[in-house]
């Protein structure tokens, strides 16, 4: 018997980053994080939080139903959706409905195991965190995750000061020598909203050739709406 999942807020908007920015997408938003990120523009999902986490128990095949099939796109969002056991079935019931899911994890979470436990791996794809000196985090970072990917996966990189742009250049190198080129998977990189300059992420991004296939992105979200505004 499965257990009823806690879901913060499940709403159709645009992906505001990642591979498929601007491109329309339903996003169910689950409750509860494993980290405490310095720069989190989420807390309202977390627990224990200033401002409490309100959430709705609902069933997966509830969840599945809330959710707009018709885009063909989903985003597994948070806090962190891997803690949430009943998250591969759910990837599985969406995947048969003929979508594909973008599950985004903050990198300290096993990918693997939940993975293992997902019939339709080529329906999924990981954006990952990889969380950089700023966020307080990286520490928390398992390690294993990062020598898992695919090509289809997405490495996000969250630049907010110059200790995380050099920690950044690292993390890119680290990724390179592991993976063949051809299997790499993807690494975008941005910045703290407000934060950091992202003409110096670009700047940095042109003068090493070692970054040649970083892709710079804009939470574009945040510049559309208020930046605070929930549900888009």
């Amino acid at each position: 018997m499965t257990d009823a999942m806690k879901v913060v807020e499940i709403f159709s908007s645009i992906d505001g980053e990642g591979v498929r920015v601007g491109r329309t997408v339903s996003f169910i938003r689950l409750a509860g994080c494993n980290l405490r990120c310095s720069y989190c523009d989420t807390l309202y999902a977390l627990f224990g939080e200033e401002e409490p986490c309100r959430y709705k128990e609902m069933s997966v095949g509830e969840v599945f139903d809330a959710a707009d099939k018709s885009f063909g796109r989903i985003t597994l969002t948070g806090g962190e959706p891997l803690l949430h056991k009943d998250s591969p079935e759910l990837c599985d019931m969406l995947a048969e409905a003929g979508c594909e899911v973008n599950i985004e994890t903050n990198g300290a979470a096993d990918i693997t195991e939940f993975a293992g436990r997902v019939k339709h791996k080529d329906k999924i794809f990981f954006t990952i965190d990889y969380k950089l000196p700023s966020s307080g985090m990286e520490d928390k970072m398992l390690l294993r995750n990062f020598k898992s990917l695919r090509p289809c996966d997405v490495v996000k990189l969250v630049i907010g000061s110059g200790e995380d742009a050099k920690k950044a250049k690292d993390v890119v190198r680290r990724i390179n020598a592991f993976y063949p080129e051809g299997k790499r998977p993807h690494i975008y990189a941005g910045t703290v909203f407000g934060a950091y300059e992202p003409s110096d992420v670009i700047d940095m991004i042109i003068s090493d050739p070692e970054l040649k296939d970083v892709v710079f992105q804009l939470q574009i979200h945040k510049f559309i709406w208020d930046p605070e505004k929930r549900g888009v």
